[in-house]
């Protein structure tokens, strides 16, 4: 599902509403591709899951923005912890670095992909667009 958001200065956090994941396995990946930022082409933003009382329930991964046609930016596939489980989590994300302005931002986020994080990979993997 698409997201659009306002990153906010001095890594104060932004997200979007909950969507249940419900998967038992920490392995099946959620997504987060980020087609466009008003900071700039190839610029970072820090994205994780949380669920709606502030807790992280994954990694935090910085992802580097598109320039800004839909289908720029390339899929990013990160494993949840148990946390994200059975629960309802949110798209969290704050500027990768500290800084006085504000910027928006453009992508596409699942909360549950179906895909299993690949053995050969501890934490995320990205793939280039494909939906």
């Amino acid at each position: 599902m698409g997201y659009s958001f306002t990153i906010k200065k001095e890594q104060a956090n932004s997200y979007t509403g909950t969507e249940y994941r419900q998967t038992t396995t920490e392995r099946n990946t959620w997504k987060v591709r980020m087609y466009k930022s008003t900071e700039g082409t190839n610029t970072l933003t820090t994205y994780w899951l949380e669920k709606s009382n502030g807790t992280n329930v994954s990694l935090a991964v910085d992802v580097k923005a598109g320039s800004g046609d839909s289908k720029s930016g390339r899929n990013y596939y990160i494993k949840g912890n148990s946390g994200a489980n059975v629960a309802n989590v949110r798209l969290t994300a704050e500027n990768n670095n500290l800084s006085s302005s504000n910027y928006s931002v453009n992508g596409y986020w699942d909360e549950e992909t179906g895909r299993i994080l690949p053995g050969q990979y501890k934490e995320f993997y990205t793939t280039e667009y494909n939906n």
